[in-house]
């Protein structure tokens, strides 16, 4: 099985690595960092949330070097930075953005 399914319905995740399309990548998943609690000489501080984490298995290699971007379901596109890749594919990287680009054609 191909990415992941909500309410029945399969959402595609396109990888590009500088522009170029890598393929769908398979076991999509994202961990959303909440805010954070930080007491700071002597007050509560809230710090804004670390970058959403996601992890992913990409259908071609890639190394430390690439550049990912995600096409999700052709509507959002997410940059990614790096964090960690075993084996070539298994992917772990922080978005740095997200936007919607279903408007455009």
């Amino acid at each position: 099985m191909a990415g992941p399914f909500y309410s029945g319905v399969h959402v595609a995740h396109i990888l590009f690595d500088q522009g170029k399309k890598l393929g769908e990548i398979s076991e999509w998943v994202v961990v959303t960092q909440p805010p954070a609690y930080k007491n700071v000489l002597g007050k509560t501080v809230l710090l804004t949330p670390a970058n959403d984490e996601c992890t992913f298995v990409s259908p071609k290699p890639v190394n430390r070097k690439s550049k990912l971007t995600i096409i999700e379901d052709e509507k959002r596109e997410l940059t990614l930075q790096l964090k960690m890749v075993k084996g070539g594919t298994s992917i772990t990287a922080k978005i740095l953005s997200q936007k919607d680009i279903s408007e455009k054609t």
